[in-house]
């Protein structure tokens, strides 16, 4: 089974209008209202692509009974530790140079947080935990190193996508996947990337490090994926009309894992990744099944040498 981790899931409200001016009425064209979190829209993701996985982390009050109502509307197994407070509210502004304006999150108890531990020493062998996004503010910031001690003692594969530093620190412990961007990789390494040599010197470093697979992306530009073979793979240029990257990392996980699982073929993996990713950067929340499947017949990729 694969467990989706979001500690600080979110109702995001998306929002349209032609133009945004401070200090008066502002109006918009329109707007939706769907579950927000990293994790989540992995398991989304996931769900249009025919995997099913387990929902999980904190929610709670109005905000979480929407978000639990959602996945269980779109047939994803909800099992999140329910909190007394409110899980929080994200506003995306859509058509006026994609403002996002993040709520802070819940406060989560103690005890809430060992109730979710201990829900997560079920994971077992063959199973996958993917953890990202944000941590809710009044919890340690070491709660994703505890989840990867869980995955190793019960030999589940992790994959997880974090602060550029923390995922640094985290390389030691084998994920299957990361995947992180240009200016995470910078960070990381703390060193420029100017070329694509500067992007496989250190592409190249993330898996030595101990990742099996890792995937940087390039925005419009496509992506880079490196295994822990050795073998590099390139995409293309994604030609588009790009409306939302919020949730395109998500998107790149889910398709990549999604495929992983059925063939372990790294390229057409790499290839499902890169399809479902765009597509979402695409649309207005996440893709499709059917858009993603039309983009990713489209999909050139090389292997560098």
């Amino acid at each position: 089974m694969i467990y989706t981790v979001t500690l600080n899931p979110s109702v995001d409200l998306i929002v349209e209008l032609d133009h945004l001016e401070l200090g008066t009425l502002n109006r918009m064209n329109n707007d939706m209202k769907v579950p927000g979190g990293k994790g989540i829209s992995v398991s989304r993701v996931l769900r249009r692509l025919g995997m099913p996985s387990v929902a999980t982390g904190f929610i709670g009050g109005f905000t979480g009974r929407f978000i639990d109502e959602w996945l269980r509307g779109e047939d994803i197994a909800s099992e999140f530790i329910e909190i007394d407070d409110d899980s929080r509210i994200n506003i995306k502004l859509l058509k006026q140079n994609e403002t996002v304006i993040n709520g802070k999150g819940p406060s989560v108890s103690i005890q809430e947080v060992q109730a979710f531990l201990y829900y997560m020493s079920r994971v077992g062998e063959g199973d996958i935990v993917i953890m990202s996004g944000t941590i809710p503010p009044n919890v340690d910031r070491d709660i994703y190193d505890r989840i990867i001690h869980i995955c190793k003692a019960n030999r589940s594969e992790f994959v997880v996508d974090a602060p550029p530093k923390r995922l640094l620190r985290h390389l030691k412990e084998g994920p299957l996947l990361i995947k992180p961007n240009l200016m995470d990789l910078s960070q990381m390494f703390n060193a420029p990337i100017k070329s694509k040599d500067d992007i496989i010197k250190y592409g190249q470093q993330t898996v030595e490090l101990g990742a099996k697979f890792s995937i940087v992306s390039l925005g419009e530009l496509g992506g880079i994926l490196f295994t822990d073979e050795g073998k590099i793979y390139e995409t293309e240029r994604i030609t588009g009309d790009y409306v939302n990257s919020e949730g395109s990392r998500d998107a790149m996980i889910a398709g990549f894992i999604s495929t992983w699982i059925k063939t372990a073929d790294a390229e057409e993996s790499f290839r499902m990744a890169t399809a479902a990713a765009s597509a979402t950067a695409f649309t207005k929340d996440l893709a499709k099944r059917d858009q993603i499947f039309k983009l990713k017949d489209s999909i050139i990729i090389k292997e560098l040498q």
